[in-house]
């Protein structure tokens, strides 16, 4: 056949004015796309929270399902290489994803009730959720270029003109949604305006085909349209069904969860905030907000213990703003330094857990390691440095476990400067591997480390808040300590763990792995 001397006898349209159509189509499905995947990052979250596990669960199932509908697609176009069946599958596209704003937190709170292995119930969750639509945009690419084809006899070029639309098109939906979209509407708003945009161009799309009697295709499109805005705008104001409890904030990194509850361990009323199902990232008891609620965190005092003329404190990780309000509290002499990647997180402390910025805190957002090495580089230093980074053993930021990291913060520190940092894991067995790398990496670097176990002393294998306190000189005070303090010091590791696990390093950090065995 002579694609060059055929021509659809039912084209309505210059072909200059229907190849801009198609071009169009090609750049803002491509685009959807990424924004479809942007926005499922954050219809997880809640449920499974935002680890590395939830991510690559996301990304793999969209690209098979993608893959997938290339497959389809191509066979479609050269069955029915029409372009209001092309028209038809943008519009099944839109309608996928207005049902997939609707129906994923009433799908996600069963799959994640039903299946407690994060690993399964990641894929169960974005197969449930995502294939549809990936599967539907992705079966418009190679229907477009069949199209296309059916008039142009350049097939290389025609081929590489679409694929790079439909390329620029997801890289302008990546940034569109991470930088733009996600700060400003709610994840069910951004699903129904991607809707409302697919259901658009379906409707440009399939103009050509639409003759006087057929009329009620584009009217019908633009009915969808407004629904689809209608019950977005709905999503923004009373927010998506069958959420989970309490508060929920998107943050440009961040789905926030804030709850009030009463604690377990003395039944006192506190608000908690969650940024990963699997934990609570902070806490705060309501009638005392300035005191620490979870063990692990009492044991940054030890720094005062150990170095009762400490001034000057840098903590990395802001969370709720627990440990920065208990210093302003107990220790009003102190300077703190903040380091917090998520400005949304401090918002957050200020309106929700009583943080008030003072001067004598000084807050930075950005990530701690960009901080610790652009810092480190200057003369300041610190007396204290505090790390308090990870969200749940899920979620651990591999480039604050190596020996690299180690060595910015020793050289951040004064002469008689001390670091503690909170570790999720096991101090022994296969569940302790995370610790044990860290633990290697800073013993490299520093040479005095204690190491304290914040729930089950007397258990080296049973995966806790494992606290690691190190220092260029000794670890000592001759003083008699307070109470609070005797039962601290009285969780001290003294036993030997086995080190059988290298040093974590910048260029091999496998805490994903290490975490894994944890379960």
């Amino acid at each position: 056949m002579n694609m060059k001397n055929t021509k659809n006898k039912n084209e309505a349209l210059p072909r200059s004015i229907r190849r801009g159509i198609l071009e169009t189509a090609s750049f803002v499905c491509g685009a959807m796309v990424m924004v479809v995947e942007m926005a499922g990052s954050r219809l997880l979250a809640p449920w499974m929270g935002s680890s590395l596990i939830v991510w690559t669960s996301l990304i793999g199932i969209i690209l098979a399902c993608l893959s997938v509908g290339y497959w389809l697609g191509g066979k479609l176009a050269d069955k029915t290489p029409k372009i209001s069946s092309l028209s038809k599958i943008i519009l099944a596209a839109s309608i996928s994803v207005a049902i997939l704003g609707i129906s994923a937190n009433p799908v996600l709170y069963y799959v994640s009730d039903a299946i407690t292995n994060l690993y399964l119930s990641s894929v169960v969750a974005a197969i449930t959720l995502f294939s549809i639509p990936s599967i539907l945009l992705g079966m418009v690419s190679p229907m477009i270029v069949r199209i296309a084809l059916e008039s142009n006899s350049h097939i290389g070029a025609t081929v590489g003109r679409f694929s790079a639309l439909s390329c620029i098109g997801s890289i302008l939906g990546t940034f569109l949604g991470g930088f733009v979209l996600i700060s400003l509407f709610s994840t069910g708003t951004i699903l129904m305006l991607t809707a409302a945009i697919l259901a658009v161009t379906s409707g440009i799309v399939g103009l050509e085909s639409v003759k006087a009697k057929k009329v009620k295709i584009p009217v019908g499109i633009i009915i969808l349209v407004i629904a689809f805005i209608a019950l977005g705008a709905w999503l923004e104001i009373n927010g998506a069904p069958m959420a989970t409890a309490g508060i929920h904030l998107e943050t440009p990194y961040n789905h926030i969860r804030i709850y009030e509850g009463l604690r377990r361990d003395d039944y006192k009323h506190v608000r908690v905030l969650q940024t990963d199902p699997v934990g609570s990232q902070s806490a705060m008891y309501i009638d005392a907000p300035n005191d620490y609620v979870f063990d692990y965190i009492k044991f940054y005092d030890l720094a005062f213990y150990y170095r009762p003329e400490i001034k000057n404190v840098l903590m990395l990780g802001g969370g709720g703003y627990t440990v920065p309000k208990n210093l302003a509290a107990y220790h009003p002499d102190v300077f703190v330094d903040v380091v917090e990647l998520d400005p949304g997180m401090t918002a957050a402390a200020e309106k929700y857990f009583k943080f008030v910025k003072n001067d004598k805190t000084r807050i930075y957002h950005e990530d701690a390691r960009t901080f610790l090495n652009r810092t480190s580089k200057t003369s300041d230093k610190y007396d204290a440095i505090f790390w308090d980074t990870f969200n749940s053993e899920y979620n651990i930021p591999f480039h604050l476990t190596t020996v690299e990291s180690a060595k910015c913060a020793y050289d951040m520190l004064s002469d008689d400067g001390i670091t503690i940092m909170n570790i999720i894991s096991a101090a022994d067995g296969k569940s302790g591997g995370v610790f044990k790398g860290i633990y290697a990496a800073f013993t490299k670097v520093f040479p005095h480390i204690k190491l304290f176990l914040s729930t089950h002393p007397n258990d080296v294998i049973t995966r806790q808040n494992v606290v690691l306190v190190a220092s260029k000189s000794e670890l000592s005070n001759e003083g008699e300590a307070e109470e609070k303090i005797k039962k601290l010091l009285s969780n001290e590791l003294t036993k030997s763990i086995t080190q059988d696990i290298g040093a974590f390093t910048d260029a091999f950090a496998p805490v994903e792995y290490y975490a894994l065995l944890m379960h």
